[in-house]
C-alpha cells in the first residue's frame, strides 16, 4: 500500500471513529425496577451514614414496602444506575447527589428531606400509591467529545512530538529509497501509538476502578480544571515570548537534559541501522517505544487531561477505551503527514523552520483548547454545586 493510501485509509478509520462514538453504538431502552422505592447511598456519605443510624430506611422496610438499596462503591455498576435515575428524574447528572430516595414519580434528597417526609407521612402515602416509572439509561451524549478531539490534535502537532520525529528521519541514513524511509518512519510513529494508547488504556482502568465515592474520583473534575488552568498560562505566556521569537523563553517544552538524551539515543540507535536487515524495523519500533516514554513530560500533559477528562464524563469502559483508541489516531495523524512530506520532498530543515517559525501559533491553538477545557469544568462545577 502506498504512503498516500495509508494516510487515507487512517483518516476514514479516525472519522469512523468519530461518527460512531458521536452517535453511540446501542439502542436506549428503558428498564422497570422491581420494587417500591430506590434508595442509592455511598460508603463515604456522612450525611448517608447519620441517615442510617436514624433507621429511616430500615423502618419503611420493616412496614413491608419493597426498597432496592445501592451503595455506590458495592458495584461499579451503581453509578450508572445512579445516572439512569437522575436522567429519567430530570436530575442534574451529579455523582455525589446522594442520599436520594426514589418514590413513585418523585425523590427526595438528603437526609432532611428524607426524615421530614417520613415524618409527614408522605413516604409512606407514595410508598402506598405510587409506582415507579420505566428508568430511561441516560445518554453518554454529554461527554464533550470535540474538546477530546482537540487535546489529541494538540497532541499531535505538539513540537516536541514533531521534533523527534523530523531528527528521527534526518539521521536515516542507511538508505536512500524513500519507499522504505516511510516504511521506516510509519514504524517509529507506530511504536509511538501502541506506547501511548496501552499506557492510556492502563491509566484509564486503574484510576476508573475506584469507587464513585473515593476521594479520587470526585478530585477528578478538580484536578483537570486547575491543570487545565495552568498549562493555559504556560502556553499563553510561550505564545507571547515565541511570537517575539524570544524561544530561550518557552517553558512548557522538555528539560534540556532530556533532550540531549533522546538525540543522543536516536544517533545511536539509527547509525547500527543496515538495508534490508530485517533488524531495522524492530530497532526502529524500540527506539519509537523509548522515546515515547522519555517526552510523556511534554506530549503526556495533553493526554493526561484527556484521560481524566474521560473518567469524569464517561462511565462505559468500552466507550472509553474507543475513545482512547480515537485519540491516539488523531494525535499521530500529523506526524504521519509530516513524516510523509518530509521524506518525499526531502524538505526535513524547511519543515523544522516551518514549525519555529509558527510556533507561537500552535502555542495559542494549545492555549485555548486548554482555556475551553477549563470552561467547559468551571460551568459543569457551577452547575452541579447549585
Amino acid at each position: 500500500m502506498t504512503p498516500g493510501r495509508w494516510i487515507r485509509a487512517g483518516m476514514m478509520m479516525v472519522m469512523t471513529l468519530i461518527l460512531v462514538l458521536a452517535t453511540g453504538t446501542s439502542e436506549i431502552r428503558a428498564y422497570s425496577v422491581d420494587a417500591d422505592a430506590a434508595y442509592f447511598s455511598s460508603r463515604f456519605c456522612e450525611t448517608c451514614i447519620a441517615l442510617a443510624e436514624d433507621g429511616t430506611i430500615d423502618t419503611l422496610e420493616s412496614l413491608g414496602f419493597t426498597i432496592r438499596r445501592y451503595v455506590l462503591e458495592d458495584d461499579e455498576n451503581n453509578l450508572k444506575l445512579l445516572r439512569d435515575f437522575q436522567h429519567t428524574y430530570d436530575i442534574p447528572l451529579e455523582s455525589d447527589a446522594v442520599p436520594i430516595l426514589f418514590v413513585g414519580q418523585t425523590y427526595f434528597i438528603g437526609r432532611i428531606a428524607i426524615n421530614e417526609a417520613y415524618a409527614s407521612g408522605e413516604l409512606q402515602s407514595l410508598l402506598e400509591d405510587s409506582e415507579m416509572p420505566e428508568i430511561i439509561p441516560a445518554p453518554d451524549a454529554r461527554f464533550p467529545i470535540v474538546s477530546f478531539i482537540l487535546l489529541g490534535l494538540v497532541d499531535g502537532i505538539n513540537p516536541c512530538a514533531i521534533a523527534m520525529l523530523l531528527l528521527f528521519i534526518s539521521l536515516l541514513s542507511f538508505t536512500s529509497d524513500k519507499r522504505v524511509l516511510v516504511m521506516v518512519s510509519l514504524t517509529f510513529i507506530s511504536a509511538i501509538f501502541v506506547s501511548y494508547f496501552l499506557f492510556g488504556t492502563f491509566l484509564y482502568n486503574t484510576l476508573s476502578s475506584f469507587s464513585a465515592g473515593s476521594i479520587i474520583v470526585r478530585a477528578v473534575p478538580y484536578v483537570v480544571m486547575v491543570l487545565a488552568g495552568i498549562l493555559f498560562l504556560l502556553n499563553m505566556s510561550d505564545f507571547v515570548f515565541a511570537s517575539r521569537a524570544r524561544y530561550d523563553k518557552v517553558k512548557n517544552q522538555l528539560p534540556s537534559a532530556i533532550q540531549r538524551f533522546n538525540k543522543r539515543l536516536i544517533k545511536r540507535f539509527t547509525s547500527s541501522l543496515e538495508s534490508g536487515s530485517p533488524a531495522v524495523y524492530a530497532v526502529t519500533f524500540l527506539i519509537g517505544v523509548l522515546i515515547s516514554f522519555t517526552e510523556f513530560l511534554c506530549t503526556g500533559q495533553a493526554y493526561l487531561t484527556a484521560i481524566l477528562h474521560l473518567i469524569h464524563f464517561s462511565g462505559d469502559a468500552l466507550r472509553g477505551v474507543m475513545l482512547l483508541l480515537l485519540y491516539n489516531l488523531i494525535f499521530v495523524f500529523p506526524l504521519i503527514v509530516i513524516a510523509v512530506i518530509a521524506v518525499m520532498t526531502r524538505t526535513i530543515r524547511a519543515l523544522s523552520a516551518f514549525m519555529r517559525e509558527n510556533l507561537h501559533w500552535v502555542k495559542l491553538f494549545t492555549a485555548l483548547v486548554f482555556l475551553s477545557i477549563f470552561i467547559i469544568y468551571l460551568i459543569d462545577l457551577i452547575g452541579g454545586a447549585s
